[in-house]
């Protein structure tokens, strides 16, 4: 069966039921149940993974995991050799579907791919040698359109989120179920309009093209997103069986046919395209294999390379053509040697060292090109156990992993404690801290959200972007 006719389940699946108390899980593989336990709920989640991946190596072929406990669903894939990674988005929420007609949804967060709290499950990343590393249409203006921000700036309907005045220099409607996307420079604002158009807005507002779908709201796997493609910024929206890229002016798109067992990853600035043995980047309309040497993992794509990554070492960036470039991690102040690297996000890879001379570590964000520290932070490397693979935290000036919250223009950092990151918004990011959602920044300062406000989905220009009641907000700073 393709992946056009069955496009939720390309692939064998298992099925994880985590029970509400997290001390047992039921998986179901063909038609077969069983049930594990654990003493906590990471014993339980990494029992039930251990099934999934089990199943995986005795048919020799990756399988899709849908994982399922009281807070959500989530969608991994299990390979033969134990890696375990997200099936489809790396972006911080809930699953994306699209609401029943006329359903109203007052928090459209997209996926959670997070390992915190009773919320989800561990994502094996890097496999070492006998360990796993878990981490696991018609014209229209916007609705406020002036040269003049100030004059266009109307009340927000709901208190704002910290930083941000509780008033909109544009607002415009969004489809139902669906999720704006703003570029990582902040200068694109992508949007599924009702009577399934696609909507380009620039940083002032002002919409570039409009489009209609090629496909409904419903059809599309996941939201559209804004990844470099063709060597500048692309609209992509992924369907049962391509990927529609949309450049800058709009137009129609480039379709990339996708195989029958594709999964397309947006963790880098592209989107890189796995199959069960192969991994692809698009270009010029078509997938061209990167060919993954030795004992690397295929981790992100930037324009048409790939960054493979091995548990403990060097990563290399990896070309068509089969040119490599390795990358030598700098080994941060305080830091001995390289305990391992623990995952690769947009312009980083994130490695785990040990502290010279004596116990603790040191988290430490590099940069992929060149392997220099961009920031560090002394951490206890237990606290990292649950760390989700998520995009989202990963921003321009703040990011998170874990606990962990870094300022990546001073490279200092804090630590804090149950912290379960979502997203980084300029110099904040945006989670929630014991069950409260908060805003918290490098220097550990936690700024809780007011009743009714929503967290930023992220910074359009200087303008944070806000949806209540299917509707679209750009807020200004204080």
């Amino acid at each position: 069966m393709s992946r056009a006719s069955r496009p939720e389940h390309p692939r064998p699946t298992v099925v994880i039921v985590i029970a509400p108390d997290e001390r047992s899980a039921e998986i179901s593989i063909e038609g077969h149940r069983q049930i594990v336990t654990g003493q906590v709920p990471r014993e339980t989640r990494r029992a039930a993974l251990d099934v999934a991946t089990g199943y995986a190596a005795r048919i020799g072929r990756p399988v899709l995991v849908d994982a399922r406990d009281a807070n959500g669903f989530w969608r991994l894939v299990a390979t033969p050799d134990g890696v375990v990674q997200a099936a489809d988005t790396v972006e911080p929420g809930r699953p994306q579907t699209p609401a029943a007609p006329g359903e109203k949804r007052r928090d459209r967060r997209g996926r959670a791919l997070l390992i915190t709290g009773a919320a989800v499950l561990a994502l094996v990343l890097i496999v070492g040698a006998g360990a796993l590393t878990l981490r696991l249409l018609p014209e229209t203006p916007a609705a406020s359109e002036t040269d003049d921000p100030a004059e266009a700036a109307a009340p927000l309907p709901e208190p704002a989120p910290p930083g941000f005045a509780r008033t909109s220099v544009f607002d415009t409607e969004v489809a139902p179920g669906t999720e704006p996307r703003v570029s990582r420079d902040g200068g694109l604002l992508a949007v599924i309009a009702p009577g399934d158009q696609l909507h380009l807005y620039d940083a002032e507002g002002e919409r570039r093209w409009a489009v209609d779908l090629p496909v409904e709201t419903g059809e599309s796997l996941g939201v559209p997103r804004i990844v470099r493609y063709g060597g500048g910024p692309a609209v992509v929206l992924e369907t049962a069986d391509a990927l529609l890229f949309w450049g800058e002016e709009g137009g129609a798109p480039d379709r990339v046919e996708l195989p029958d067992d594709a999964v397309a990853q947006y963790a880098g600035a592209s989107v890189l395209v796995r199959t069960d043995e192969e991994d692809f980047v698009p270009v010029d309309g078509e997938l061209h294999e990167v060919e993954i040497s030795g004992e690397g993992a295929s981790m992100l794509a930037e324009d048409e390379r790939v960054l493979a990554a091995v548990v403990n070492g060097p990563w290399a960036w990896v070309d068509p053509d089969g040119d490599s470039t390795e990358v030598h991690a700098q080994r941060p102040e305080g830091a001995g040697e390289m305990d391992r690297v623990l995952t690769a996000l947009r312009e980083y890879v994130i490695v785990l060292w040990r502290a010279a001379g004596g116990d603790g570590s040191y988290l430490a964000f590099h940069d992929s090109q060149d392997g220099a520290v961009v920031a560090a932070v002394e951490v206890d490397a237990a606290d990292l156990e649950d760390a989700g693979y998520a995009s989202g935290p990963i921003g321009t000036r703040a990011a998170s992993y874990g606990p962990t919250v870094l300022d990546l223009e001073s490279g200092e950092g804090s630590v804090v404690p149950g912290f379960e990151a979502e997203i980084a918004v300029g110099d904040q990011v945006f989670g929630t801290l014991d069950g409260r959602a908060v805003a918290v920044r490098a220097d550990g300062t936690v700024t809780e959200l007011p009743p009714g406000a929503e967290q930023p989905r992220g910074l359009l220009g200087d303008n944070a972007i806000v949806v209540h009641d299917d509707h679209l907000y750009a807020i200004p700073p204080q």
